[in-house]
């Protein structure tokens, strides 16, 4: 599979009333961001993310299924040494979808109100559900894939179950198990308020 900055679906044949029309168009590939799209959403990534899509026509004149995945491996900090981690990822998405012709050609995710907000807002289905928008049959679905992987980045990970961490002064204690540092320092331990008492004669003259 060719590697692309973009996940383009051509979908003019759904939007078509012709007898004979595909009902669904799919298509796959790998994604490689450009950096300002990876830095927008704080991803640094092991290599290029492999894509599906499927889109489906419902029946209706300018209503979709469209439906998906996006795996690969971004690289995340080990939270107690600060090693890379490449850290699998993926996610998985089913958006109703609606054609809308206008000047934005840009694939668009609407999002249903929340339970307290107004519920007819403009541009949202009747169901109030979550559902993807587009206004041209060329379809780049890399923006969407990208905000999806980077929403499934688990919030820290470990390079190894038994991770030792690092010492006072910043050596991996993975690889220098037996590493002292140079400030450590043995804590005495406290005397007991007690230790006076030891040698004192209790017994009666």
């Amino acid at each position: 599979m060719t590697t692309s900055n973009e996940a383009l679906l051509n979908l003019s044949s759904l939007l078509t009333s012709a007898p004979g029309a595909p009902l669904e168009v799919e298509g796959e590939g790998l994604l490689m961001p450009l950096t300002a799209e990876l830095e927008g959403v704080g991803v640094t990534l092991a290599g290029p993310l492999e894509w599906s899509v499927t889109v489906r026509s419902t029946g209706g004149d300018d209503d979709f299924i469209a439906e998906g995945r996006v795996a690969g491996k971004s690289i995340m900090e080990c939270r107690r040494c600060l090693t890379d981690v490449e850290t699998p990822v993926a996610a998985e998405f089913l958006y109703p979808m609606h054609y809308q012709p206008s000047q934005d050609a840009n694939l668009t995710l609407i999002e249903a109100p929340l339970p307290d907000e107004v519920e007819d807002l403009e541009g949202l289905d009747e169901t109030g559900e979550d559902r993807l928008s587009f206004a041209a049959p060329e379809v780049d679905f890399a923006p969407l894939l990208l905000q999806l992987f980077a929403i499934e980045q688990p919030l820290t990970v470990l390079c190894r179950e038994d991770c030792r961490g690092l010492s006072t002064d910043g050596v991996n204690l993975n690889e220098h198990p037996d590493h002292r540092a140079d400030d450590a320092t043995e804590v005495e331990p406290e005397a007991s308020p007690f230790e006076a008492l030891r040698d004192l004669d209790l017994g009666n003259d």
